[in-house]
């Protein structure tokens, strides 16, 4: 099968570009973006994912206004529209690569719809390649780039429309293979023994830089990994400033695993240090309603093939910090939470988004 991009001098395999190199299921392709109001009356998030050894385009818009997250997920077969970057009423547009895209989501018999700009305002990083096994095949083997940027535009909200005037905005770009996407996840021998681990991801914009940092940790606070950098503006002529050092303080809600105020101190490759102080500014977001996990209905998660076309929606009572219901009162598992944020860096306001994720036993944090 031939695409338009087969006319171009772009291939990187012997193969058209409707197939991938890797013959893996879970072989995937995905845009995601966040913005969220500067007084945090209003958040939303919209994603698209291509797989292509699945036959899938799945896809969600998420929004959350006084205490609620509204959910809309989208599925359908990829071919044999495969450069098409739309899902029933969903829709992401490159205006601009690397720097403007289009985010749009049409009234449909759902209570969210959408019509942002996503521009740019600092260059994206590329993280570390991330690859790993497990008995003998491949976990993750996958690349990501973060950017970060303002948003314009409107977003509705159960009938109510919040104009977005340079709305704080963070995206990523991700692709290859990863656990947990495709429907099912490949078994070959035991699963490694529980262990705890700490994840921590930052993405920050203040009036005159930004930065990324990406920190694994242990149960015993020991580092596994870390990456990052502090960026400026492109016409600024600075350097970006490579992350190789980083503590952290963290303060978590009574009883719950969601922090309520996180100091973390970053020391770049010049010896300086930039000290982040940030607080939520909205719940936490429920990845269980994006997809994400054992999310969709049938609980089957990304990427999984689910007919010709696919669409269906929910609302989650978001008023406690960490535990989340559906309206009717019953418990839902949220899956990970991520986390929007304002903060300041050495002093300068600013915002981010910026997961914190305890998962499993932690003994520094006493979990």
């Amino acid at each position: 099968m031939l695409t338009d991009l087969d006319d171009t001098l772009l291939h990187q395999a012997a193969l058209p570009f409707a197939y991938t190199a890797s013959s893996d299921h879970r072989f995937y392709d995905r845009y995601w973006f966040e913005a969220f109001a500067p007084d945090g009356s209003a958040g939303v998030l919209v994603s698209m994912g291509r797989y292509p050894n699945m036959n899938v385009l799945d896809g969600f818009v998420c929004a959350q206004s006084e205490g609620k997250q509204y959910n809309v997920r989208f599925s359908r077969a990829l071919r044999p529209a495969l450069a098409d970057t739309s899902i029933g009423g969903l829709a992401v547009a490159v205006v601009e690569p690397l720097r403007v895209l289009h985010l749009s989501l049409a009234k449909g018999n759902y209570p969210l719809a959408c019509d942002l700009t996503w521009t740019a305002s600092l260059p994206p990083r590329l993280e570390e390649h991330t690859f790993s096994r497990l008995n003998g095949r491949v976990v993750s083997d996958m690349y990501r780039f973060a950017q970060v940027g303002t948003v314009t535009g409107e977003l509705e909200i159960d009938g109510r429309v919040h104009r977005a005037d340079g709305w704080f905005g963070a995206r990523d770009h991700s692709w290859g293979v990863r656990p947990g996407v495709g429907g099912w996840e490949p078994a070959t021998g035991p699963s490694e023994p529980g262990s705890g681990r700490l994840f921590l991801w930052l993405a920050f914009r203040t009036g005159e830089f930004g930065g990324y940092v990406q920190l694994h940790e242990d149960q015993d606070g020991k580092r596994q990994s870390l990456d990052g950098a502090i960026l400026w503006p492109a016409e600024s002529g600075k350097d970006d400033q490579r992350i190789v050092d980083a503590s952290h303080d963290i303060a978590f809600h009574a009883g719950t695993r969601a922090f309520s105020h996180a100091r973390v101190t970053l020391t770049t490759e010049d010896g300086a240090r930039w000290e982040v102080v940030a607080q939520p500014a909205l719940t936490a977001w429920a990845y269980k309603g994006t997809g994400y996990g054992t999310g969709y209905n049938d609980e089957r998660g990304l990427g999984a093939y689910r007919g010709e076309y696919l669409e269906e929606t929910d609302t989650y009572d978001l008023s406690h910090p960490e535990l989340v219901r559906n309206l009717a009162g019953a418990p839902i598992p949220p899956g990970h939470r991520e986390q929007p944020v304002t903060l300041t860096v050495n002093g300068a306001p600013g915002f981010g988004h910026f997961p914190i994720m305890v998962i499993g036993p932690n003994r520094k944090h006493g979990f």
